[in-house]
């Protein structure tokens, strides 16, 4: 006889086996190479589109010969100008000229003078840049670089700006390339070359030639044996991000992917890993402060021949500014949708609590399906990145044609499931599979590199540059979310330690996944989710709640940040992930430092307008809602025994995660918009005027009554 529980926890046990044996820290990052020189090469607003064998043949015998990625540029403040791009070069962390709260287009947003003096230069006013820059949360140390190498040849203002020591002074400086740039660039053991910011426009293609007129000369000249990067450091004018042509043609960087330790997520790198592989190429010490980590290569996975990979690069930038296109105009429909559909259920619940109206049977299964395929939106939106919506012609209104089409399908695959799970196991095995569905994908997203997150609706976006790999904050308030669900519809009902049993198999299994180095990377999501879990236990093990066993819980979620911190930290420092960064930084002291930064940026985000407020407020009224239940969502309770116990638990999720993740509130939101439809479906369902059970026999009075889901 088919039993869903006892085959799902079979499987969990199984699946809990193959991810310990799996989990580990990675493979260790690739050897960075040894060069006696480093010629980085900047060409503001460069983009892969640009790039083309008739009209740009220097740029592509590089790109054929040598590692080549999608850089993202990212600074400072949200649209990187050529001045920050410059900085956040020799930073190694995203740097501003200015205010990044008063930003406004790249024309007041200037590389600041250079005064000539003798063979180099200076820059009078880099000491201002210092203190604008020591005073916001990314902590970047202008003239790491230069400081680092302790002698840079810089070509023209831009190049002096990145090679600039702590001082503001630049060793050997050259206004503009020379014919033959061959003494310029063997002065120092590191040249930076400013080869000037490509317009917008129709004088855009002139100026691409002639940029690759200047890096043809750089490539005849440069020393022999050299390592020589070419970068597309920044945005052309403050329109919007994009992601630029990255290429790395030299001593150990081959025809493969450029491998960016710091994004982990071929062909992706960043503009911060630039200056760090410089140094590490020469043999210099990175600073701890660099967020960006040296890069290697060659890389696997390049696509065997150039056009193929040009169009990989091409449609990695498309896809990142698709996205940022339609996210939009998605979840304002999205939220229409739900608007209707939630006022819709809360009628039909409303009008079942007076006088016993029985209502129409029909139209409110209908609703509470609805109800459902909302629920299991957020997993279908990483679902949906298996078709290439991006690629959809018509501008942003066929883009998001496509995405919604691409989403509804995944949704109601989906929600076929959450009925199928229903009719064979009863409405446990529903909300099982409700949170089943967008584990599944996640955990598979997980083991696989992070395909699902990138540019979804509800993942990251490398333009952004927040995350390019692990589960990102939003995505983990759906991950949690489900988790539960899932070991509570396995947990409720069952013995005690059979109970206990089969909530740590679960929590096990999703807290690996999840903080792994390897895998999710995620700090605040095991601090979250340890005494999620706790918390879900002692309720299907009727145990009390009390604060003693709360604080315990959260003791152990530290303690398992902790171990997998440490275990980091132990590995070659190119090697850690943000764990062992993390607990680097508490060893150097600097740990309170960061620990601030991250509150800071939970507040801003608190505050950062009426949506964000809204938020905290719904998520209060919904707590207040769950725990002090109205008479509607108690009958679901008794209906759904399973559904209390995950709703408690989703509640913890959102209250820890909205202080450990920094994205606020965000998470409480987001584990909201999984629970809240799901809620509204059981209230419609589970009460007790005009509902019958599959059978269609009445329940004896007091029983508890089955969801009817299907219409």
């Amino acid at each position: 006889m088919y039993r869903p529980g006892r085959t799902l926890a079979t499987a969990l046990v199984a699946a809990a086996v193959t991810v310990t044996g799996l989990l580990g820290f990675g493979r260790p990052a690739a050897a960075t190479p040894r060069a006696d020189s480093v010629v980085i090469v900047g060409v503001p607003g460069l983009r892969w589109d640009d790039v083309d064998a008739r009209r740009t043949p220097a740029l592509a015998d590089l790109a054929r010969r040598g590692s080549v990625a999608a850089l993202s540029v990212r600074s400072a403040p949200p649209v990187t100008c050529p001045a920050e791009g410059w900085l956040t070069l020799g930073a190694g962390t995203y740097g501003a000229v200015q205010d990044p709260g008063a930003a406004g287009g790249c024309a007041d947003r200037t590389v600041p003078p250079v005064t000539q003096r003798g063979a180099g230069a200076v820059l009078p006013t880099f000491p201002l840049l210092r203190r604008l820059n020591d005073g916001l949360r990314f902590g970047a140390e202008p003239g790491s670089l230069g400081a680092g190498t302790g002698c840079v040849s810089a070509v023209g203002p831009g190049a002096a700006l990145a090679g600039a020591d702590l001082t503001g002074s630049v060793t050997a400086y050259t206004a503009d390339l020379p014919a033959d740039p061959g003494d310029v660039l063997a002065r120092c053991p590191l040249a930076v070359v400013d080869l000037g910011t490509l317009p917008d426009g129709a004088a855009r293609r002139r100026a691409v030639e002639r940029a690759d007129e200047a890096l043809g000369r750089v490539v005849a000249a440069r020393p022999a044996g050299s390592l020589l990067l070419v970068a597309g450091l920044a945005e052309s004018s403050a329109t919007g991000p994009r992601l630029h042509v990255l290429i790395a043609d030299g001593p150990g960087f081959g025809g493969g992917w450029a491998g960016s330790p710091s994004t982990r997520h071929p062909p992706y790198a960043q503009l911060s890993d630039l200056g760090p592989t410089a140094l590490a190429v020469l043999g210099h010490r990175v600073p701890e402060s660099a967020a960006g980590r040296p890069l290697s290569g060659p890389g696997d996975g390049r696509p065997g021949s150039w056009p193929e990979t040009h169009t990989a690069l091409v449609d990695a930038d498309r896809s990142a500014v698709a996205q940022r296109a339609v996210v939009a105009p998605f979840w304002l429909l999205l939220g229409v949708a739900s608007l209707c559909c939630y006022a819709a259920a809360a009628l039909l619940v409303r009008r079942r609590s007076r006088a016993g109206e029985p209502g129409n049977d029909r139209v409110r299964r209908r609703v509470a399906l609805g109800c459902v395929a909302l629920a299991t939106v957020p997993g279908a939106t990483f679902a949906a990145n298996l078709a290439p919506w991006w690629r959809a012609p018509g501008g942003t209104p066929g883009l998001v044609a496509a995405l919604v089409a691409a989403v509804v399908v995944a949704a109601a695959l989906l929600t076929v499931a959450v009925v199928v799970a229903y009719r064979r196991g009863g409405p446990n095995a529903a909300l099982g599979a409700l949170g089943g569905g967008a584990l599944l994908i996640l955990l598979v997203d997980l083991l696989t590199g992070g395909r699902f997150q990138m540019d979804s609706m509800l993942g990251y976006n490398p333009l952004v540059a927040g995350r390019f790999y692990g589960i990102g904050n939003i995505a983990f308030a759906v991950l949690g979310a489900a988790a539960l669900f899932v070991a509570a519809a396995l947990a409720t009902g069952r013995r005690r330690w059979s109970a206990l049993a089969l909530t740590g198999v679960v929590a096990v299994v999703v807290t690996l996944v999840d903080g792994a180095p390897a895998l999710g990377a995620d700090f605040g999501g095991v601090l979250t989710l340890v005494p999620a879990f706790a918390v879900l236990a002692l309720s299907v093990a009727r145990a009390p709640i009390t604060p003693l066993r709360v604080a315990v819980a959260g003791l152990a979620g530290v303690v398992v940040v902790g171990a997998l911190g440490v275990l980091d930290f132990l590995r070659p420092a190119d090697d850690r992930s943000h764990f062992g960064r993390f607990v680097g930084e508490v060893v150097d002291g600097q740990g309170i430092g960061v620990v601030r930064r991250k509150l800071l940026t939970n507040v801003d985000l608190l505050l950062a307008g009426p949506h964000t407020v809204a938020a905290l407020v719904a998520s209060v009224v919904l707590a207040v809602v769950v725990l002090r239940p109205p008479r509607s969502l108690a009958a679901a309770y008794a209906a759904i025994p399973a559904l209390r116990p995950a709703l408690v638990a989703v509640l913890v999720l959102g209250a820890v995660g909205a202080v450990t993740n920094d994205s606020s509130v965000a998470i409480p939101a987001v584990a909201g918009a999984v629970a809240l439809p799901a809620v509204l479906a059981a209230c419609l369902l589970a009460g007790r005027a005009g509902n019958t059970n599959p059978s269609g026999d009445t329940p004896a009075p007091g029983a508890p009554e089955r969801v009817q889901v299907l219409p």
